[in-house]
C-alpha cells in the first residue's frame, strides 16, 4: 500500500533527474539514444501516437540497430490501443482526409508569453490548414498583443479584444465572431501536432458529435514541478479513441461527474452550431473569474447532458509547457480543486436532477479523491509532497464560495477578475 504522508517538495527536487522526451515511430527505424539512462519515448504508428513510455537505456540498448522490438515489446497493450474503442464513429487516421466542414482555431491570451509564437505558428503549419485562426486578447489594454502580431510573421491570424475579463469570456467571444462549422480552442503555451485539425475535423464527421478533445501530453520534464504535475495527473486521458454520451456505460460510479474524464479546455474543439445552442461556455467559471476553473469540466458535461457525443482522439496531439516552478505548481492545483468544486456547486444549485446525481456520488468521490489506491492517485509516488494534496482539498473547500462570489460579481457589476 502507498505511504499517505508523502516528502517534502525538497526532498523530492534533491533526487530529481530531467528526462528527456524523444518522439519516434514505430513504423521507422529507431536508433538508439546517445545516452544512457531515463527517457520518455513518444511512441507513434504511422503518425497516431499509441503511448508515452518510460524507458531507461542502457549500454545494451545503445549497441543495437534498431530499439523498435525493444519499445514494442515494453509498450503495454499496444494492440489493444490501435483498435478503435466504439462502432458508428471512425477512427480519425493519423493523416486525415480533408474534412468538407471549415474550421475556426481560437487561441486566448492576455500577453505575448514565451510559447505564443510557437503554438500560433503549429496552427498555420496544419496538414489540414485552418480555414480562420483567431487570437483572442483578454487584457486588450495593456497586453502588447497588437504589437507582437504587428512584429511577427503571421500571416492569416486576427486579433480580437475582449475586454471583459476571463477565459470563458474570451473563448465566448471567439465564438461570437467564428465563421466555421468547427471551432477549436487552445492556449497560448502548447506546440500543436501537425495533424492536430485534420484528426479533429475527421471526428466530426458523425453529425451526433458536438465535441471533439484531444490527447495532451507534456512539452518537457526537465524540472521537479513538471514531473510531479504529472504525477499529479497530467492532462494525458489515454491512447485508446472514446465516445462519451449520456449513456455511457463502465465508466465507473461517478460518471459523468469524474474531473476531467473527457478531457480538457485546452484541447477541445466544438461544433459551432452546437456550442452556441448550449450557450458557450459558462463566464461564472474559469480563469480570470473567483472561481479560478471549472470551465471545461462544464461545458463538457453541458454537451453530454444535452444530447451530443463527446469525442476523445488520441490523434488530436498537443503538447502542453507545464508550469517550471514548484509555487507555480501549487497554485496550479489549487485552482483545479476550487474548479471543480465550484463547477459542481454550479450544477447542484442549477439543477434538482442533477443535484441528486451528485448527492449520489458524494461517497465514491471522497474515496476516489482519498484513497491512496484509487484511479486519480494511482501515478502519485512516496515522493508526492503531502502540500500538493492540501493545496488541492483547501481549493475543494473553496470552490462553492468562490462560486457565489463570482455570480455576485456579475450581478451587481462587481470586479469579476482574479490573476491569470
Amino acid at each position: 500500500m502507498k505511504r499517505i504522508d508523502g516528502a517534502s517538495p525538497e526532498a523530492f527536487a534533491s533526487d530529481f533527474v530531467p528526462v528527456p522526451i524523444l518522439d519516434v515511430d514505430l513504423d521507422d527505424r529507431i536508433e538508439p539514444p546517445a545516452l544512457c539512462g531515463q527517457v520518455r519515448f513518444l511512441v507513434r504508428r504511422g503518425g497516431v501516437p499509441v503511448g508515452f513510455l518510460p524507458f531507461s537505456v542502457t549500454e545494451r540498448h545503445r549497441q543495437l540497430d534498431d530499439l523498435r522490438p525493444e519499445i514494442k515489446a515494453a509498450l503495454p497493450a499496444l494492440a489493444d490501443v490501435l483498435t478503435p474503442a466504439t462502432a458508428g464513429v471512425g477512427r480519425a487516421p493519423g493523416s486525415a482526409v480533408r474534412s468538407p466542414l471549415t474550421v475556426s482555431v481560437v487561441v486566448t491570451a492576455c500577453e505575448p508569453s514565451p510559447g505564443l509564437l510557437g503554438t500560433l505558428r503549429g496552427v498555420l503549419q496544419q496538414s489540414h490548414p485552418a480555414d480562420e485562426i483567431i487570437l483572442v486578447d483578454n487584457r486588450p489594454e495593456t497586453s502588447g498583443l497588437a504589437e507582437f502580431l504587428a512584429e511577427s510573421d503571421l500571416p492569416g491570424v486576427r486579433l480580437l479584444a475582449s475586454p471583459r475579463p476571463g477565459v470563458s469570456h474570451a473563448r465566448n467571444d471567439g465564438l461570437a465572431h467564428a465563421r466555421g462549422d468547427i471551432v477549436a480552442f487552445t492556449d497560448d503555451d502548447v506546440m500543436i501536432d501537425a495533424n492536430w485539425l485534420g484528426n479533429i475535423a475527421a471526428a466530426f464527421t458523425d453529425d451526433s458529435v458536438g465535441c471533439v478533445t484531444g490527447l495532451v501530453l507534456p512539452w518537457e520534464l526537465e524540472t521537479p514541478a513538471q514531473a510531479l504535475f504529472e504525477q499529479f495527473g497530467g492532462f494525458a486521458k489515454g491512447y485508446r479513441r472514446k465516445v462519451f454520451e449520456i449513456g455511457s456505460i463502465g465508466e465507473g460510479a461517478l460518471y459523468p461527474y469524474c474531473a476531467g474524464i473527457f478531457g480538457t479546455g485546452a484541447n477541445c474543439a466544438f461544433r459551432a452550431e452546437s456550442l452556441r445552442a448550449v450557450g458557450g461556455f459558462d463566464a461564472h467559471l474559469g480563469t480570470g473569474t473567483p472561481a479560478l476553473g471549472g470551465e471545461d469540466l462544464d461545458i463538457h458535461l453541458t454537451m453530454i447532458r444535452s444530447g451530443y457525443r463527446l469525442v476523445y482522439e488520441p490523434g488530436a496531439l498537443i503538447r502542453h509547457r507545464h508550469h517550471r516552478a514548484y509555487p507555480d505548481l501549487r497554485r496550479q492545483v489549487f485552482t483545479y480543486g476550487a474548479g471543480l468544486s465550484a463547477m459542481l456547486t454550479k450544477r447542484w444549485v442549477s439543477d434538482g436532477a442533477e443535484r441528486r446525481e451528485i448527492a449520489a456520488r458524494i461517497l465514491p468521490g471522497m474515496r476516489h479523491l482519498l484513497s491512496p489506491e484509487s484511479e486519480k492517485n494511482a501515478a502519485k509516488t512516496d515522493s508526492y509532497p503531502l502540500v500538493l494534496t492540501f493545496a488541492e482539498l483547501l481549493g475543494i473547500c473553496i470552490g462553492p464560495f468562490a462560486y457565489c462570489y463570482s455570480r455576485l460579481c456579475a450581478r451587481f457589476g462587481g470586479r469579476n477578475s482574479s490573476r491569470r
